[in-house]
């Protein structure tokens, strides 16, 4: 189901619900480093032109189940560099809800089943652990879950189903208002790294491909922000991945989203680097940077 939203009322809402944080957080500046097993390397910010391991006919079809049990290796292996740069916050949006403590965020809901992993680290890039990352982002129709359950009791930590506006997120599709998918949680290790399987993130009008995240360490909430995907790669995967096509393209790219414009953040900032595996699913992954 095709989101009912329009673009203009999208971002007029956004501006109504706070606008922008104030807060700020540090990314590392490099991020050199391996995947699938060390058969694949791939730098910080990777495009379609320097990766050549691409392939949409081998895309795999699945839910994040496909992923389980899993090594693709920690893209991080190289480490994360030694010279950080701002990070701005940006918008949380009205589409954040409760949320779980889980690694496979699919609830069995198919499309290209994809890997994130994100790395927390200090102002000196040493890892942060026992970080809360908490992440939700859109399905391939273009559309946020509900999750209208309980707070987690266990962590105390399970975000604000007050936070949803039910169907504006949802469109009102009994699927979405009736299910948990693409939300969750993760406790950083002592390495600083949260991995999520999931599948690859849908789109809506008036925004590109995006995924929400928050950071709270040590009870602080230190950054909402969010994450990109490169333009080439969204349009290889809308246009050929067979959970995506019958949507195509989307109609924002990355460079005229306007949340990163008003964030004072770049696209180079936030956007992911990415490695196809040789199961055809994919790896997604970004260090960030706390400050001190």
């Amino acid at each position: 189901m095709h989101r009912p939203d329009a673009p203009r009322p999208r971002r007029d809402l956004l501006k109504a619900m706070g606008g922008l944080s104030a807060l700020a957080l540090w990314r590392c500046g490099s991020t050199a480093s391996t995947v699938d097993g060390g058969s694949t390397a791939a730098t910080d910010a990777g495009t379609l032109a320097s990766d050549g391991g691409l392939d949409p006919t081998s895309f795999a079809v699945g839910s994040g189940a496909f992923l389980a049990g899993k090594d693709f290796g920690n893209p991080f292996a190289s480490g994360v560099g030694s010279t950080c740069t701002a990070w701005k916050a940006a918008t949380q949006g009205p589409c954040h809800s409760n949320t779980f403590d889980r690694k496979d965020l699919s609830d069995g809901l198919v499309g290209l089943p994809t890997r994130f992993e994100l790395l927390v680290v200090d102002h000196a890039c040493a890892p942060v652990p026992n970080a809360i990352v908490e992440v939700w982002y859109a399905s391939p129709a273009g559309t946020y879950s509900e999750a209208a359950t309980a707070l987690d009791a266990g962590t105390g930590y399970g975000g604000s189903l007050s936070d949803l506006n039910v169907g504006f997120c949802t469109g009102n599709d009994s699927a979405a208002t009736s299910s948990n998918w693409l939300r969750g949680y993760q406790t950083t290790g002592s390495d600083g790294r949260v991995t999520f399987d999931g599948i690859y993130p849908g789109w809506y009008a008036s925004r590109t491909t995006h995924v929400h995240f928050i950071i709270t360490a040590s009870g602080t909430r230190y950054l909402t922000s969010q994450l990109f995907i490169d333009d080439a790669l969204n349009t290889l995967v809308y246009t050929t991945h067979g959970s995506y096509k019958s949507r195509g393209q989307k109609d924002t790219t990355n460079a005229a989203d306007k949340v990163v414009v008003e964030s004072g953040l770049t696209v180079a900032d936030v956007t992911m680097s990415f490695a196809q595996q040789s199961d055809g699913a994919l790896v997604l992954w970004k260090a960030i940077t706390l400050a001190a």
